[in-house]
């Protein structure tokens, strides 16, 4: 019996790890297109900033971000605007704009590590009643009526639904990781950078 037998049959199991693996492919490629648009090219980023900080063109140096976009450049630019305040205010608004972006970035990408978690106990789930199912059928018909076919079935019905967890849960798992790892490298920038910015505020505009 083909697992497309029991998609036939609308098996409430299998149809929740369905929608659970389109859920989780969504999660993914949006993230995928959120983080990509996030990244930008720091390091002439930087420099482009530093020859209009030194110049003290900070209108430019506005321009430049919201032409730049992307997590660091919000926080750039969030700096600039507090240019002639003290350093502890200039700091103080780019970590906040920074924690606006952290949570922008890892938007709805818990989902996934949620998906991971939960695949695999619904298809254990499924496991448990077709196991029940399979010594149901053989409590209800005795040792010498045993109908093998609608116990294997039962019991492949375990089996399938226990796979299907895990091959939702294995692929969920890899991608929230490849979705930390990126933000994580987000973040070190950000904070990389925001601290050379304001080095260049204080010091040299």
């Amino acid at each position: 019996m083909s697992l497309l037998h029991y998609f036939s049959q609308w098996n409430a199991i299998l149809v929740v790890l369905a929608v659970f693996s389109l859920l989780a492919m969504t999660v993914f490629f949006e993230r995928l297109i959120v983080l990509s648009r996030s990244e930008i090219d720091t390091n002439q980023f930087v420099l482009s900033l530093k020859k209009v900080i030194r110049e003290q063109n900070l209108i430019e140096g506005v321009r430049i971000c919201e032409e730049e976009g992307g997590a660091v450049a919000n926080i750039v630019r969030s700096g600039l605007l507090k240019h002639n305040r003290s350093k502890e205010e200039i700091v103080s608004s780019m970590e906040i704009a920074g924690l606006a972006e952290v949570a922008r970035l890892e938007k709805h990408a818990r989902l996934l590590s949620m998906i991971a978690h939960i695949a695999p106990l619904i298809g254990l789930l499924g496991t448990v009643l077709g196991f029940i199912q399979a010594f149901s059928e053989m409590r209800l018909s005795g040792l010498m009526d045993i109908s093998t076919s609608r116990v294997g079935e039962a019991m492949e019905y375990a089996l399938i639904t226990t796979a299907a967890g895990l091959v939702v849960a294995i692929p969920s798992t890899v991608a929230y990781n490849y979705l930390v790892s990126r933000i994580q490298n987000i973040v070190l920038e950000m904070q990389t950078v925001s601290n050379e910015i304001v080095d260049l505020l204080i010091y040299e505009a």
